[in-house]
């Protein structure tokens, strides 16, 4: 009975503690200007960055209504300044978020999803 007690409040500790980091924004921004990330377009707004996953996933969560998305992301090793930020890449006139970075800790570069796997797909997929 008491081992049970022990490991019920060892899993209940260890939830709390996942709670409490994954509220914990990693990198929050202000961008000025509408832009793309996981292939999906979010307004201008405020985005809190969370820290990313295990996997390598990073929610970039805005103030807005839908403009939340999960992206994959890279470690790209250790940041050269003390400053956290973001960095775009224009695209097709379109600015694409491509790295996170964070202040004395280490740079992740996003991944974006191929819309040629996509078609690729489509095509192998027997028609009906």
């Amino acid at each position: 009975m008491k081992l049970m007690k022990t490991t019920l409040l060892a899993g209940v500790l260890a939830a709390v503690a996942t709670t409490v980091s994954a509220e914990t924004a990693l990198v929050n921004v202000n961008v000025p200007f509408s832009f793309e990330a996981a292939g999906k377009t979010l307004p201008a707004g405020t985005y809190s960055i969370d820290q990313p996953t295990n996997g390598g996933v990073v929610m970039i969560r805005g103030n807005q209504p839908d403009s939340s998305v999960l992206v994959l992301a890279i470690n790209a090793g250790p940041t050269a300044g003390n400053k956290a930020g973001v960095t775009f890449t224009r695209r097709a006139g379109v600015a694409v978020m491509s790295t996170i970075e964070v202040p004395g800790g280490s740079s992740y570069n996003l991944v974006e999803p191929e819309h040629k796997t996509a078609a690729a797909v489509r095509v192998a997929l027997p028609r009906k």
